[in-house]
C-alpha cells in the first residue's frame, strides 16, 4: 500500500471548500439548502422551528466529505500521473 500523499489530500481539502463557496447552493425546499460538490456536505437550515441557534442550524455530513476528498484526491493523482507522462517527467 503507498503512503498518502499529504499534498495532493491537502489540495483535495481546500478544493473542496473553495468548490463549495464558488458553487451555487442547491435548494431542497424552502427551509433547506444543500453545499457541496460532488456531493453535498452541508446542510442549512433556513428557518429554524423554535429560537434555535444558528449554528445549530447547520449540519455536516462527514461521510459526504471523505467521499469528495477520496474522488478529488484521485482524479487530482490521476492528472498529475498524465501531466507526467506527457511531459515525460519521473
Amino acid at each position: 500500500m503507498k503512503a498518502t500523499n499529504w499534498k495532493i489530500l491537502n489540495f483535495s481539502f481546500y478544493f473542496e471548500i473553495l468548490m463549495s463557496y464558488f458553487l451555487p447552493f442547491k435548494i431542497v425546499d424552502e427551509y433547506k439548502y444543500k453545499i457541496g460538490f460532488p456531493f453535498p456536505i452541508i446542510t442549512i437550515y433556513e428557518k429554524p422551528i423554535i429560537h434555535v441557534n444558528p449554528c445549530l442550524s447547520m449540519q455536516l455530513n462527514v461521510l459526504s466529505l471523505i467521499v469528495d476528498l477520496v474522488i478529488i484526491s484521485f482524479v487530482t493523482a490521476l492528472l498529475i500521473k498524465l501531466y507526467r507522462k506527457i511531459k515525460h517527467i519521473k
